[in-house]
């Protein structure tokens, strides 16, 4: 089976094949896994021209397409590959999917996958109803997702959603005591969080959470990495202010990503904040790594951890219940846990696993 995925985005700040694979290696890895047995191709638009091949997959960098919302070349590139499915990262362009039916013609598969993209209004929601008439399924990491988008009647047809990540990770558990000493990691139970500073992934409530959490167990400590500032003066503000946050959370800022495994390895649990999120690669990634999750009550997260199967929730922005989360860590077999969120992982959130069940419902 010939598989295409493409990309309408431009982005021309990524200058190298290399470093653009890199950038979307949590989705590249599932390409990978897929041309074990298919035949994968990737299209796409970035600051170089040309092809390259990574792990079986072959990528086709052109050059950026001038009339944005009539990709005619692209189209005529992808129809030149002969595919039998086109997956489409995202629901932002109704008006180029139509156009890729009319140029591939009714044998050609086109899948949407959501990318926490919301239900638009207005002349793009009316597109975005008619390029449903045009689109054989719609990929979400939590069929809760699927929701808005089916009460908004921009998707007409329930059969066509299915419960697909759109995401993987390639990290694997490291050795745990050797992690934490890599690290200087010290506490008795290792708390990780990781995201932006910003409103939606809540870090404010973690911390305040965690701030009524450590009178009673002093020995605990959480560690924040970050890529983004935005609430970076206001949590050190808390932080100088409370002794015990003082000396027991740690702001680490950026971390290179290939580092992180280290990271989810030495902690205990991951830490999600989150408000609303299309799926959390970060979430995989502690998961792939043993690291136990504690996340909110968003559709996406509730499905990877098989609603408390293998984590723990508590409701988003409502810190007296994130804090009971956290006492009940005292009674969980770690342990036991940690091994049968990684095996769980393993079998159905690991790149070969999504790979397997993409494979399963293209042949429905």
């Amino acid at each position: 089976m010939k598989i295409v995925f493409i990309s309408y985005n431009y982005l021309p700040g990524y200058t190298s094949p290399r470093q653009w694979v890199n950038r979307i290696k949590p989705s590249a890895v599932i390409m990978e896994a897929l041309s074990h047995n298919n035949t994968v191709s990737y299209v796409g638009q970035i600051g170089y021209t040309g092809n390259y091949v990574c792990n079986g997959v072959q990528y086709y960098f052109l050059e950026p397409n001038k009339k944005f919302h009539f990709p005619r070349r692209f189209h005529s590139f992808i129809k030149q590959l002969n595919p039998d499915v086109v997956v489409v990262p995202g629901f932002h362009f109704p008006l180029q999917v139509i156009q890729l039916r009319w140029r591939l013609g009714e044998k050609v598969k086109i899948i949407l996958e959501h990318h926490a993209d919301k239900p638009s209004t207005g002349f793009k929601k009316v597109l975005q109803k008619i390029a449903g008439k045009y689109v054989d399924a719609y990929h979400f990491t939590s069929m809760g997702n699927a929701a808005e988008w089916l009460d908004a009647k921009i998707i007409s047809n329930k059969n066509k959603c299915y419960e697909i990540p759109a995401n993987s990770s390639y990290f694997s558990r490291l050795d745990k005591e050797q992690s934490k000493r890599q690290l200087l990691m010290s506490g008795f139970t290792n708390f990780l969080w990781v995201g932006r500073l910003e409103k939606n992934k809540d870090p404010l409530t973690v911390l305040n959470g965690f701030e009524k959490y450590l009178p009673g167990n002093p020995s605990a400590r959480l560690h924040m990495i970050y890529q983004t500032e935005e609430l970076l003066p206001e949590m050190e503000k808390i932080i100088r202010g409370n002794p015990l946050l003082s000396q027991s959370v740690f702001l680490h800022g950026h971390i290179p990503h290939h580092e992180l495994a280290t990271w989810y390895s030495a902690a205990d649990f991951y830490i999600s904040g989150s408000h609303k999120e299309g799926g959390s690669i970060a979430l995989l990634e502690a998961m792939s790594c043993g690291c136990i999750p504690i996340v909110t009550t968003i559709p996406a997260a509730l499905k990877v951890i098989e609603k408390g199967k293998y984590g723990l929730y508590y409701e988003a922005g409502n810190t007296d219940n994130f804090f009971e989360k956290l006492l009940t860590t005292a009674t969980i077999d770690k342990n036991k846990l940690s091994a049968d969120v990684e095996i769980y992982f393993k079998e159905n959130l690991s790149p070969g696993a999504i790979a397997k069940r993409f494979t399963s419902l293209l042949s429905t």
